[in-house]
This record gives structure tokens, C-alpha cells and sequence, in this order.
């Protein structure tokens, strides 16, 4: 796993960080507020013009039921701008906060630094899958480096899920 810059490295057991933070589409996000309702599903992407990050919306969006249904509330952090991230919320009628935040906010505060290598050997093969399904590059917006992750925090605050890479639909809904 590499770490950069003094990065966090945040695993199982550890309590989440906290952070209060206005989102583009629900208002001011107030994660000490959520927890203890329900399980917390935090989604970093890197930006909305990614067509691999477009790729995993796709997939999480077409999953976005079985997580609720397992009692998971979904939080999305993106490097996007209001503007474009907006136009994908509207585009795809995302129903759960979509969170702006930059390589050194959030993305830093869990751990996220530089892809991880086993990320960066997927690249090519989501490009490709990307490609076939005709999902084009936007706007560049983002860090290109930047790691994706994904965190599932329990109702005591405590992350009970943590994965640097790629969005793994079957490993989220595993621990829901």
C-alpha cells in the first residue's frame, strides 16, 4: 500500500474522521449527525469526467437500492466543480449527497493519496469496458493520480469496511 505526503492511513477498527462539509445537492453534511442511524457508505471518486469514475456511478447507481435495502446511506466525495457535478446530478438523478472536496481535504483525512498499484493495474481494463459502453472523458477536473476508495462506517463511528481502489460492489454489500 503506499502513503504519501504523510497521508493518513485509515483500516478497520479505526474510529472515522469526522468533517461537516455543504454538498452540492443535500445541504450541509454532518457526518458526527449521521452516525448511529444507520450504516454510512462514503464513495470517493475522483471527478465526474473520469470515464472510469463515470463507470463505477454507472455500477453503484444500478446498486444504490441494495445498499439502502441493507441499511447503508450513501455519501459521494468528488473532486468535481459545482457546475459539472451538477449536470451529473441532474443527468443522473443522483438522490444521495454528492460532496466536493480536493486531494488535501477528505481525500487526505481517509487515506487517499496516489493510486494504489493494484488500482493502477485495472486502468486498462475499465478503460476498455468504459469505452465499449460509449463513456467518453469530460472534463479534466480532478488530481489524474488520485486514488479512488471506498469506506463503510458502522453506527458506533468505527469504519468496518475500508478499500483503496476501485469501487467493489460485492465486497460493500458484504459488509452491509
Amino acid at each position: 500500500m503506499w502513503e504519501i505526503m504523510g497521508k493518513k492511513d485509515i483500516n478497520e477498527g479505526d474510529k472515522a474522521p469526522l468533517f461537516t462539509i455543504e454538498s452540492y445537492n443535500a445541504g450541509t453534511i454532518n457526518l458526527a449527525e449521521l452516525i448511529g442511524d444507520q450504516k454510512i457508505v462514503l464513495i470517493f471518486s475522483r471527478y465526474f469526467g473520469c470515464p472510469l469514475c463515470q463507470l463505477d456511478l454507472k455500477t453503484l447507481l444500478e446498486n444504490k437500492n441494495a445498499i439502502k435495502e441493507k441499511g447503508g446511506k450513501i455519501l459521494y466525495i468528488t473532486q468535481s466543480g459545482e457546475k459539472v457535478a451538477k449536470e451529473f446530478i441532474e443527468k443522473e438523478k443522483i438522490d444521495f449527497p454528492v460532496i466536493p472536496s480536493s486531494k488535501d481535504e477528505l481525500y487526505s483525512e481517509y487515506g487517499l493519496g496516489l493510486m494504489t498499484a493494484e488500482a493502477f493495474t485495472k486502468v486498462r481494463s475499465k478503460l476498455k469496458e468504459a469505452t465499449k459502453l460509449g463513456i467518453k472523458h469530460g472534463e479534466y477536473e480532478g488530481w489524474e493520480k488520485q486514488g479512488p476508495g471506498q469506506f463503510v462506517i458502522d453506527e458506533q463511528g468505527t469504519i468496518i469496511h475500508a478499500l483503496k481502489g476501485w469501487l467493489d460492489i460485492d465486497s460493500l454489500l458484504s459488509v452491509l
